[in-house]
C-alpha cells in the first residue's frame, strides 16, 4: 500500500493540549505534517530545524503573546504566512492581527473543515505581501534587506546576525534583553554560559551606531541583567 504523500509541513502554537491533538489528527488526515508547541518561545528553534509552511498561532499564549511572536516571525521568517486564532472577539484585536502581518484570523472555537479551507486557500497563494525591509530606530535606518545602517547618512555595513539582534532589539524596545533571549530567539539555541560571542557582537554594532560607542545612548548594558535598546531619540 503506497503511503500517502505529505502536502505541506504546519506549526500549531497553542497551549490547549486537547486543540493541538483534534488538529495534528485532523491535518494528518488530509496529508499535512503537523508540528506543535505549547508557547511561543519554542518558535525560533523550531524554525531553525524544521521547513515550515504554514503556522497557526493563537493570540493567547503563556509568556510573550501571539502579536509578539507574530511581529517576530514577520521580521525573521516573513516568507511563512500565519493564521491566527483567538477566542477574543474584539474587532480590533482581530484588525490589529491582520496590520501586523497575519494572513488571515480565526475565532474560537471554529470548525476543522473551515481551518483546513482556509490553509488550503493560503497555501495556494504564491506571496504574502510586502516585507518591512528598513527599521527606524532613533535616528538611525537599519537596511535589513541589504544588511546597513544608514548613521546620520554614513552607511555602515552589517553582519547578517548583527542585522538579526537590531530586529530583535527593534521589536523589544524599552525591554531588558538577556544573553539567553537574544541567544534563542536569534539563532533558535540555548545560550552557553561561557560563551561571550553576544558580547562581541552588541560591541562591533555599537561601534557602528554609536557616537561614542564606550558610552552607547542606543543599546545599554544592563548589569547582571543583559541589554536594553533606550527610547530617548524614538
Amino acid at each position: 500500500m503506497l503511503e500517502k504523500k505529505i502536502k505541506n509541513r504546519i506549526l500549531i502554537v497553542d497551549d490547549d493540549d486537547i486543540l493541538q491533538v483534534f488538529l495534528q489528527k485532523c491535518l494528518l488526515n488530509h496529508n499535512y505534517k503537523t508540528f506543535c508547541l505549547s508557547n511561543g518561545e519554542g518558535i525560533p528553534d523550531a524554525l531553525e530545524k524544521n521547513h515550515i509552511d504554514l503556522i497557526v498561532l493563537d493570540v493567547l499564549l503563556p509568556g510573550k503573546d501571539g502579536g509578539y511572536w507574530l511581529k517576530w516571525i514577520k521580521q525573521y521568517h516573513p516568507q511563512i504566512p500565519v493564521i491566527m486564532a483567538s477566542v477574543l472577539t474584539n474587532e480590533n484585536e482581530r484588525l490589529r492581527g491582520l496590520q501586523n502581518g497575519a494572513i488571515d484570523y480565526l475565532i474560537k472555537p471554529f470548525h476543522d473543515q473551515e481551518l483546513l479551507i482556509r490553509i488550503k486557500n493560503v497555501l495556494r497563494r504564491s506571496t504574502f505581501g510586502t516585507v518591512q525591509t528598513t527599521l527606524k530606530i532613533g535616528s538611525l535606518h537599519i537596511d535589513t534587506k541589504n544588511n546597513n545602517v544608514d548613521k546620520n547618512g554614513d552607511i555602515f555595513p552589517l553582519t547578517q546576525m548583527e542585522t538579526n539582534i537590531l530586529k530583535l532589539f527593534y521589536l523589544n524596545p524599552g525591554t531588558v534583553l538577556s544573553r539567553d533571549e537574544i541567544m534563542e530567539q536569534v539563532k533558535g539555541v540555548k545560550h552557553n554560559p561561557l560563551d561571550r560571542s553576544i558580547d562581541i557582537h552588541i560591541n562591533k554594532i555599537r561601534k557602528k551606531i554609536e557616537e561614542d560607542p564606550a558610552n552607547p545612548i542606543y543599546i545599554r548594558t544592563i548589569r547582571g541583567k543583559g541589554y536594553c535598546l533606550q527610547l530617548h531619540n524614538q
